[in-house]
């Protein structure tokens, strides 16, 4: 009643059998910015509002537990966030820290997995368990994707062009990759939206074709066959086929994360990310980047390490014959010790 009363508008959340489980507040990773947002957990719903005044909320979305799924980021640097997808919308949320995500991982997961249990329990066809099962393998365009931060990309994550001030992201309603204009010039009937027409990539194009007329017709949506391909044009940068075997967020690696690095002493430092894999060091401007900047086999190299002073210590420097060729720098001590066992390991045959 507490959480009824603080709620604008008209929004009835008291129900038979509903019951309080957590609220909180979680920082909500929009394309541009962190937005805190207000979290109130039951037994069958997520409750996601927008804090207005003191103590009173804008609801924006009622969710179900029913084919909600809750995960962590495959990706170390961003250890307190959280990935919820459900039928109706699906986000990124960050945690103050990471026992903080790690408590409502939990607890969401097991709201779902009581709830679930609990619902099959009173099913009594086939049909309609299969209906309220998770749906961890839902057809595309029936769920609403995770939408990937717009910060988190500098190129498009089909053709590999980069984004200007005029050569602008969009993302794809399907899948949620971000992707430029020339590759997402196609509209589609999405289940999700109720059936209503949203922008999608060629990709989920060609899928969501597919899938419509059947596997024997095998449609293949070629650039060319866009409706409106001959509007967009742009020159594509010629990147070496060796920079795209590897993209930014692959699984697979030894280690990945974001370090600073300079080319040498005064020298100015950046922040980039990178990625080691089969003892080969590939640079990227950000996280979900689909080709690389650079790509160095690491065999042959060694690493010096600084441990003078605090700040030091979250330094390590890259030689090759005694020749200096980056100095990098972690945002913590137990980060910089980790990628240092990641090169060392990735320089010995």
């Amino acid at each position: 009643m507490q959480v009824q009363c603080s709620l604008n508008g008209h929004h009835e959340i008291v129900q038979p059998g509903r019951v309080f489980l957590k609220e909180g507040t979680l920082m909500k990773l929009s394309r541009k910015v962190m937005q805190p947002r207000m979290f109130f957990l039951f037994n069958d719903i997520l409750l996601y509002t927008t804090p207005v005044q003191s103590g009173q909320y804008k609801v924006n979305s009622m969710l179900s537990l029913a084919g909600m799924k809750v995960s962590k980021p495959s990706q170390e640097a961003y250890q307190n966030e959280l990935n919820i997808e459900s039928v109706e919308r699906s986000f990124i949320l960050s945690a103050s820290s990471a026992t903080e995500r790690d408590e409502w991982l939990e607890a969401i997961d097991t709201a779902i997995d009581d709830y679930t249990r609990k619902k099959i329990s009173f099913i009594s066809s086939r049909s309609q368990e299969s209906e309220e099962a998770p749906a961890d393998g839902s057809p595309l365009g029936s769920k609403a994707p995770i939408w990937i931060p717009d910060l988190r990309t500098t190129m498009c994550m089909i053709c590999t062009c980069e984004f200007t001030l005029t050569w602008r992201r969009h993302h794809c309603r399907a899948c949620g990759k971000v992707v430029c204009q020339a590759c997402s010039s196609n509209k589609y009937y999405l289940e999700y939206l109720k059936n209503q027409l949203a922008r999608v990539c060629d990709q989920c194009y060609a899928k969501l074709q597919q899938k419509d007329k059947g596997e024997q017709s095998e449609v293949a949506v070629s650039p060319s066959g866009r409706s409106s391909a001959f509007s967009f044009s742009r020159k594509q940068k010629k990147i070496p086929s060796a920079l795209k075997e590897v993209s930014a967020n692959t699984e697979n690696s030894s280690m990945s994360g974001y370090l600073q690095r300079s080319k040498g002493y005064k020298k100015p430092w950046k922040r980039l990310w990178f990625v080691i894999k089969n003892k080969v060091l590939y640079t990227y401007a950000a996280s979900e980047d689909v080709a690389a900047l650079e790509s160095q086999p690491l065999l042959g190299f060694f690493l010096r390490e600084e441990k003078s002073g605090p700040a030091e210590k979250l330094q390590f420097k890259l030689y090759h014959k005694n020749i200096l060729y980056y100095i990098f720098r972690a945002d913590d001590i137990p980060t910089a010790q980790r990628w240092i066992e990641a090169f060392q390991e990735a320089m010995i045959l």
